[in-house]
């Protein structure tokens, strides 16, 4: 969902809380009851608390690493100053107020202020490995979009014919235009859905308060709907399908969409820098997990044997289902439908921030043969304005030419506020007009890029972050702000399962998929 984080707000650890609620449930909860049918309730229940406590894990990482770095920035900052005034702190006076000291040196830990936390632990490779994670995800979430709210609109255009199993190849209408299919209406929508979105991420609009607003409400609206249909269902007619308990043969979806259903972490520093009172605040985020966990197994699981069928799309479920009263019938098109109206917005700001990380990405590897200066251009990585739908606050420096401007650049700079936006949108859109399946979709996106995203990066980070605090700052983390898993083998451990992710998703796509 779009932060609702407004520049300069601050809030309660409830508020903060809630929100890293509503930032994890989204689109890969559409997929887990899919999920759930193929690979089995037992497998996917368990799988899916293993990847809630992985990815627990590195949120708490990110976390630390924002305390670090922020540290480090206050710092440099009284370094910076005391070279202004020419002023040095003498060795009787440290010695004189080593309390104070150490009180000020803790205090310094306290994540006031965004950090730059990619360049400061990590350093300029660091950076750029980053940007490209954070990318090739970002291509994920829009072929996931773009893929999902066309289907969904070319099932509401097209009638629900009377088989068990709907097929692509299928007319949209029985009996008028036989030879029009649904997949030829999918593909009509995949193109009209490019070039609806197309003008509106050129100009930039992501002042969507109150579109985030109305996302928000029709979000809680329909899981809520989803749980309680499917479960009157199962008392009314009982299960129509038999899920096995475990199938191997759906492990590698089954991986990739749960870890796809927990990510936060490139929205966590945007998130918890405006919150108020950060004291203990890993520790209340198990309560946030623990709820999440919950309501995904009660969807996935009531969903998996409620129909004979999982659709993909979850919500296309119930637009098949019998129409016993205008209310079912308005209740099923608002599910059938809601994709579109939560997506679409999302989907233009993604693609704003995607093409944005893209200028930059391009502008570091131009930069990355020639000299550093000493002056340096702060960009964010997803921009964290009040309506940017990942926020992140990893900031990295890019190096700045001091040269005169070339023609080059300035017909770079001419023409890519154009081409950057129609390379972020045209990529997913041809990959959405050959695929349709979603649950691949999430599934590989949530097992490469999705990876790095939420183990590779947060662990890496958070071992520059210990090695500095020890080496350079002389102080340990406060516990009130560290991670629970402070031991030094814990990132290790989330790196090798990450790896371990990567091999096992890759052996059952190819064998099983």
């Amino acid at each position: 969902m779009p932060s609702p984080v407004q520049e300069g707000q601050s809030f309660s650890t409830t508020i903060g809380l809630l929100y890293v609620f509503n930032l994890i449930v989204g689109t890969g909860a559409l997929a887990l009851p899919k999920a759930f049918q193929t690979a089995g309730y037992v497998l996917g229940t368990l799988l899916l608390l293993i990847s809630a406590f992985m990815s627990y894990i590195c949120a708490t990482f990110v976390i630390e690493t924002m305390s670090v770095s922020n540290a480090i920035l206050k710092r440099n900052q009284e370094n910076e100053v005391g070279q202004l005034y020419g002023l040095e702190s003498s060795n009787d006076e440290a010695e004189g107020s080593a309390e104070e000291n150490y009180v000020q040196q803790k205090k310094s830990f306290d994540i006031t202020q965004k950090s730059e936390m990619a360049y400061l632990v990590l350093g300029k490779i660091g950076v750029v490995m980053t940007y490209i994670f954070l990318t090739l995800y970002l291509f994920g979430d829009l072929a996931i979009y773009s893929t999902t709210v066309p289907k969904s609109l070319m099932n509401v255009l097209c009638e629900s014919p009377n088989v068990t199993i709907i097929t692509n190849d299928l007319p949209c209408y029985q009996n008028h235009f036989d030879d029009f299919s649904r997949l030829s209406v999918y593909r009509i929508c995949v193109a009209l859905f490019a070039c609806f979105c197309f003008p509106m991420v050129i100009a930039g609009m992501t002042k969507t308060k109150y579109i985030q607003l109305a996302t928000t409400v029709s979000r809680w609206t329909a899981f809520t709907l989803m749980i309680v249909l499917a479960s009157m269902q199962l008392f009314r007619d009982g299960p129509q399908a038999s899920p096995p308990a475990a199938d191997i043969k759906g492990f590698g979806s089954l991986f990739g969409v749960s870890i796809y259903a927990f990510m936060c972490h490139h929205s966590i520093p945007g998130l918890l820098t405006p919150i108020r009172n950060k004291k203990n605040f890993n520790y209340k985020l198990i309560g946030v997990y623990g709820v999440i966990f919950v309501f995904y197994c009660t969807l996935s699981v009531t969903g998996s044997f409620a129909f004979s069928v999982v659709q993909d799309v979850y919500t296309l479920n119930f637009l098949h289902d019998d129409k016993t009263s205008l209310v079912y019938s308005l209740i099923d098109y608002f599910l059938a439908l809601f994709p579109v109206f939560t997506l679409t917005s999302s989907y233009i700001i993604v693609a704003i921030t995607l093409s944005n990380n893209l200028k930059i990405l391009l502008t570091m590897l131009r930069n990355s043969n020639k000299t550093e200066s000493n002056e340096f251009e702060s960009e964010a990585l997803l921009e964290s304005s009040s309506d940017r739908e990942d926020v992140i606050d990893l900031r990295s420096p890019i190096p700045s030419s001091t040269t005169s401007p070339t023609n080059h650049s300035i017909f770079f700079d001419q023409i890519s506020p154009f081409i950057f936006p129609f390379i972020a949108i045209f990529l997913p859109t041809i990959l959405s007009f050959f695929n349709d399946n979603v649950l691949v979709l999430a599934s590989i996106t949530g097992s490469y890029p999705g990876v790095g995203v939420q183990f590779i990066i947060p662990s890496c980070l958070v071992i520059g972050a210990r090695k500095y605090a020890n080496s350079q700052l002389h102080h340990p983390v406060p516990e009130t702000i560290r991670s629970p898993f402070k031991q030094n083998f814990w990132p290790y451990l989330t790196l090798l399962w990450a790896a371990f992710t990567i091999v096992n998703v890759t052996i059952h796509l190819l064998h099983f998929g």
